[in-house]
């Protein structure tokens, strides 16, 4: 079998199981070893076991993981590719149907409802969220004015929050080794 048409295969098992696995990547294992061992023969069950233990052990998401490892046993990097293709065009193509769908439910006066209660909530979490987070990090006057100076200039003045972690940082810096190198100034005279 040539070369292309295995890439091709690989694509199409890959794109059509995805398809339709619902609940992740562990289930595609049974169709996958139907499809690879038992079909095509192109994987020994001991192949796809050593396949799944390595997959398990990898972090990042597992039909990916199952995309690459099966693609590169089968043909290399480009049927690893070839593979990983096919496992994540499904769910964008499902994910572009669905913000396009948005798009022209945009107009639509119970979506606007609905999306500004979300929005709301969000930002209450996020807010909860930063109150949680300021109890831990802000303890002394520094931290304090540190914080509201950072605040009040991403709010009410653009700044860039690259700029602001930046700026904090050298800060701190300053804050922890001033008070250092003074004494080792005086020290010295």
């Amino acid at each position: 079998m040539d070369k292309l048409n295995r890439l091709g295969i690989l694509f199409w098992v890959f794109f059509s199981i995805s398809s339709v696995a619902l609940g992740g990547g562990l289930t595609m294992l049974p169709p996958m070893s139907r499809e690879f061992v038992e079909k095509r023969s192109w994987m020994t069950a001991a192949d796809m076991v050593d396949t799944v233990a390595i997959m398990q052990s990898m972090p990042g998401i597992i039909s990916i993981n199952m995309a690459v490892l099966i693609g590169y046993r089968i043909s290399g990097v480009i049927g690893a590719f070839a593979s990983v293709l096919g496992v994540v065009a499904p769910p964008f193509i499902v994910i572009l149907a669905i913000a396009v769908a948005m798009k022209t439910l945009d107009s639509s006066k119970t979506l606007n409802h609905i999306f500004l209660g979300v929005r709301s909530a969000v930002s209450a979490l996020i807010l909860l969220s930063a109150i949680r987070l300021s109890k831990q990090i802000v303890k002394n006057t520094f931290t304090a004015v540190l914080a509201a100076a950072g605040f009040t200039a991403m709010a009410f003045f653009n700044v860039n929050a690259i700029c602001l972690i930046i700026a904090g940082a050298a800060l701190g810096l300053a804050y922890a080794y001033v008070p250092l190198l003074v004494k080792a100034k005086g020290e010295r005279r």
